[in-house]
């Protein structure tokens, strides 16, 4: 990547293939990229994506950091939190 880094750009590239895995999404994610954007990110699929995050990344989630993530950007934090 060149340049800095915008607001708009992931520091895990992983988590677009994950969301593409887990939503069948492939549209644009930003770190504002919430439920209200993805169709299939409900209840039921938030389960699916921890458990997709915990094996692709090797961490374990806690129950309140699970209720924490609200959007990518809530994503990229906790894992950053997980030192990976």
């Amino acid at each position: 990547m060149h340049g800095p880094a915008s607001a708009s750009t992931l520091t895990y590239p992983e988590i677009s293939s994950i969301f593409a895995e887990v939503f069948h999404y492939t549209g644009p994610l930003t770190r504002a990229t919430s439920p209200d954007d993805v169709g299939r990110w409900d209840s039921l699929q938030h389960i699916a994506l921890i458990r997709t995050l915990e094996t692709t990344f090797s961490i374990r989630l806690s129950i309140d950091e699970m209720m924490e993530i609200r959007s990518v950007g809530d994503i990229e934090t906790v894992l950053r939190r997980h030192g990976v």
